[in-house]
């Protein structure tokens, strides 16, 4: 059965376009919509979110994943389950956030402030493990790379910030975590969007920021940070959100003037095939120009989306439509229209197992445990003697297991006829293959345990 892909898609409730007739209602919500047809899928109520403010946690194990969406202008977080339409939990926050986001493992929460402050908690406690002024202006974006290893952070300060999350966590430094692990501070306009590459890691990579000083620049994640690129839209262009492909292979560009732009990130060499990367001078070069349009829409761009094929491009903007585009051609394919204010969230992800208009399971799925999030940080022994949820369910290769254990019943009740028919010198045999079979069951059970107990360490560290 081949796969769903849904859009994932929320809007702020201020500055959208007046409702349209017969088009979205004036009720904010979190949408979920099939990518293949546009149809409706699922609406979380109510919810009205800033930019990058809104995040996942996966379905995983058998555990129910969850939606975290900062509310505007609100010191509080909402979370939605898959399985059910309605609020699943409100989260209390130390102060209003400006941005929000949970690392790719579901370990770890980071928001930002409009004081330059940023929170790091981790999920399954609550607990908040880091809590430091990152900037001197607001924090506008939060981005976690692929490992979970490192935290960049960008402002309107036009700095951009990474941190190394063990050291964010390591309670034995206090005070030495504020310090960044490197600073991508070329940019002399606040930042507007970041995007970092598939590959990254804490052994390094590539990350893009974009500014409204109209540039778009291209970073090495490996000390000493270098910039690899730096460029140059057309003068009246601002950047607004940035979506890099998984092969790193384009940069697509949304721009405050309706263009979206494209940046191919290599380049033909020689005059018979061959490639080579695209690539400036460094700090000081001259800029390569990104003047070339390749789409154009009605309204400001305000977030961007690439399917997990990457043959569609998805254009949210500030009027609350969701343009779908066809790749390479760019050729339009379809308009969403459910939102009546800017888009602040788009993404596209593979149907959860356990959304709630799944088919009907025997066994459903248990959402994941969320406690509060503390807003001030505990002292290393009340952090110590913190609990964790942790889910437990039966593997689904449990039944071997059992099988193996009723064995040794059973073998002695065979062994017992086979003594009665074949006499005494078949027990012998059987005697062996019990032990044997005994023996078998203890290293089973042994990694077992082993695996068990690496899986409650992993969970806990």
């Amino acid at each position: 059965m081949a796969t769903q892909e849904l859009v994932l898609s929320a809007s702020s409730s201020s500055g959208g376009s007046a409702s349209r007739s017969g088009g979205p209602t004036s009720t904010p919500a979190i949408h979920l919509h099939d990518l293949a047809t546009s149809s409706h899928v699922q609406a979380f109520k109510t919810s009205s979110n800033g930019p990058n403010s809104l995040a996942t946690v996966r379905s995983h194990n058998g555990v129910g994943g969850t939606v975290w969406a900062v509310q505007e202008g609100k010191a509080i977080a909402g979370v939605w389950a898959w399985q059910k339409d309605q609020q699943h939990m409100k989260l209390h926050l130390p102060e209003r956030l400006t941005c929000f986001t949970i690392s790719p493992n579901g370990l770890w929460a980071a928001g930002g402030s409009p004081n330059g402050q940023v929170y790091l908690w981790e999920i399954a406690s609550g607990a908040l493990q880091a809590s430091w002024t990152a900037h001197y202006r607001t924090v506008n974006s939060l981005t976690f790379t692929p490992d979970s290893a490192l935290l960049i952070s960008a402002s309107t300060d036009a700095s951009v910030h990474v941190f190394v999350v063990a050291h964010l966590l390591d309670s034995d430094t206090p005070g030495t975590y504020s310090q960044p692990y490197g600073t991508l501070g070329d940019h002399t306009l606040g930042i507007t969007a970041v995007a970092v590459g598939k590959t990254a890691n804490a052994n390094g990579g590539r990350c893009w920021t974009a500014a409204e000083d109209g540039t778009v620049k291209m970073w090495s994640l490996s000390p000493p940070f270098d910039l690899l690129a730096t460029f140059s839209l057309p003068s009246a262009a601002k950047a607004s959100s940035l979506v890099v492909d998984s092969a790193e292979r384009f940069v697509y560009v949304g721009s405050n003037e309706g263009n979206v732009y494209l940046i191919p990130l290599f380049k033909r060499k020689g005059a018979v095939g061959g490639a080579e990367a695209v690539e400036g001078e460094g700090l000081g070069a001259a800029a390569i120009k990104a003047d070339l349009a390749c789409l154009t829409v009605d309204s400001p761009v305000t977030s961007l989306a690439l399917s997990h094929g990457e043959s569609q491009l998805l254009v949210g903007t500030r009027n609350g439509d969701i343009h779908i585009h066809s790749l390479p051609s760019h050729q339009q394919l379809r308009t969403i229209t459910a939102h009546s204010g800017p888009i602040t969230h788009l993404s596209t992800l593979i149907k959860p197992a356990d959304l709630s208009n799944s088919a009907t399971r025997n066994d459903p799925w248990p959402v994941m445990e969320i406690r509060n999030l503390d807003r001030t940080r505990t002292s290393a022994s009340t952090k110590h003697a913190q609990t964790v949820g942790i889910s437990l369910r039966p593997s689904i290769n449990s039944g071997r297991l059992d099988k193996l254990r009723r064995a040794t019943p059973q073998i002695h009740i065979a062994s017992g006829r086979q003594e009665m028919s074949n006499g005494e010198d078949n027990s012998a045999a059987l005697s062996q293959e019990v032990r044997e079979l005994r023996s078998a069951l203890d290293r089973a059970v042994k990694l077992n345990e082993k695996m068990w107990n690496g899986v409650v360490d992993l969970h806990l560290a």
